[in-house]
């Protein structure tokens, strides 16, 4: 939309400049409905990109979307990340590499105020030992529930235990990475 405002812009532009048959007033006429279109279409991006970066529209998307998503923020941060997300995938959606630094990622795109539980934690835990992970971390569109916080708390050494929750994800949104 924005390019073919641009082009109407232009084109109105050039006729109006020119006027070959009198009609000049047409060519600016063309050219100021370019114009519209054209801030219209920023506009209308303007919103779209702004609205995408909202905890609101995490919450939107599709759990596979939320685990791309979340892999693209890693991505952004210089992390190699692998997609290995879906039914059974016994608590990890994406293994991230950096350096010597594994992350085992388990994303949870919930509603509203829904928690995370404990186990959801320790589940996740257990499979970042599995892998070797140096870092187990949670990425959710809700909260985490004090018990999950506690668990989290009483770990110490490796992996290292990063729970994120939807504040923090819509912080991650607004910025387009995610900081381990």
């Amino acid at each position: 939309m924005l390019r073919a405002g641009m082009a109407m812009t232009a084109a109105g532009a050039a006729a109006g400049a020119l006027d070959p048959a009198g009609l000049g007033w047409l060519g600016w006429t063309a050219a100021g409905l370019g114009l519209v279109v054209a801030l219209y279409g920023l506009a209308r991006r303007a919103q779209r990109r702004s609205f995408s970066r909202t905890l609101e529209s995490l919450r939107a998307l599709p759990p596979g979307a939320f685990e791309e998503r979340v892999a693209a923020w890693l991505r952004r941060g210089r992390w190699e990340v692998e997609v290995v997300g879906g039914p059974g995938d016994g608590g990890v959606d994406l293994l991230a590499r950096k350096g010597s630094s594994v992350a085992a990622v388990q994303c949870k795109r919930l509603a509203g105020d829904a928690a995370v539980s404990a186990g959801v934690v320790r589940e996740l835990y257990g499979a970042a030992v599995a892998a070797r992970a140096t870092l187990a971390v949670l990425v959710t569109t809700g909260r985490v529930s004090p018990a999950a916080r506690q668990w989290a708390a009483e770990r110490d050494g490796e992996p290292r235990l990063v729970l994120i929750d939807g504040e923090a994800a819509a912080a991650a949104a607004r910025t387009g990475r995610l900081r381990l």
